[in-house]
């Protein structure tokens, strides 16, 4: 009984694991190579992600933005320019990190 119950806890534990790790690519990290009036570029560290097109809001820790252009395909590393606010805060070669966001159609 106690293999069973064991062996049901691992399985639960492997399942919240590999739901952790698919929500990972949603996760775009780079680094912040230029910054002016109202938008920033960053160099994406590694892949981007499938959803990284123009026009996609997206949610930092500190607030939010919208993809206004991406690198063309095949340039290594893909630059994207987002529209924030956050540009006024950020510096360039700052680590920054940003999810895809909520779209605000209809509201």
């Amino acid at each position: 009984m106690y293999k069973s119950i064991a062996f049901a806890l691992v399985a639960v534990a492997l399942v919240g694991f590999g739901s952790a790790a698919a929500a990972a690519p949603n996760q775009v990290s780079g680094k912040v190579v230029e910054i002016a009036e109202g938008t920033i570029k960053v160099a994406v560290a590694g892949d981007k992600a499938a959803w990284v097109k123009p026009n996609t809001p997206v949610k930092f820790a500190e607030g939010t933005g919208k993809i206004i252009e991406v690198s063309a395909d095949g340039v290594s590393p893909v630059v994207i320019t987002i529209k924030t606010k956050l540009s006024s805060k950020l510096k360039v070669d700052e680590a920054v990190s940003f999810e895809k966001g909520r779209s605000m159609a209809g509201c």
